[in-house]
């Protein structure tokens, strides 16, 4: 008798799980843009404060990938975002394009600045570059968990080596 209970409690778990996740609703797109907005204010300047920026809009735990092998975590990446305001002073990121799928954000993004000394390698010039960037964001809990990105930093580097 209790197996059979524990059965019955079993299958009706499964299908009030699958039932609600059926009629979860999907993320919007102003949902996507409030959750990515804090993490987003790293990459426009004046960025206020970089650490709080990183904090209140991803996890703890949260992974910021180059690849599969490569990644940062949170107090590397607020090391590293902390150093933009001074390399490129005039840095700008503007968001062209959100999509969103289950717990995804996928964000298209145009990054553009003027280097204020040698970037990369490359001596400065006074030159601006405009460059695209993708990032495929997780969402856990309303704050991003982990993140894969791509920036054409190749591009930028052509643009300013360009005579």
């Amino acid at each position: 008798m209790n197996k059979r209970i524990s059965v019955l409690a079993a299958a009706l778990l499964a299908v009030g799980v699958f039932s609600a996740t059926a009629h979860a609703k999907p993320m919007t797109e102003a949902q996507a843009r409030t959750i990515i907005a804090p993490l987003y204010k790293n990459f426009t300047v004046p960025q206020g404060n970089v650490a709080e920026n990183v904090k209140a809009g991803t996890t703890a735990d949260w992974q910021s990938c180059v690849n599969d092998t490569k990644c940062r975590a949170q107090e590397e990446s607020i090391k590293s975002f902390s150093g933009l305001a001074q390399m490129i002073p005039d840095l700008k990121l503007e968001i062209k394009e959100i999509i969103t799928q289950g717990n995804k954000i996928v964000v298209r993004s145009e990054m553009t600045g003027t280097p204020a000394g040698e970037f990369f390698g490359v001596p400065h010039t006074g030159k601006s570059f405009k460059v695209m960037t993708i990032d495929i964001h997780t969402v856990k809990n309303g704050k991003l968990s982990y993140t894969n990105h791509l920036e054409d930093w190749a591009g930028a580097l052509g643009q300013l080596r360009a005579k």
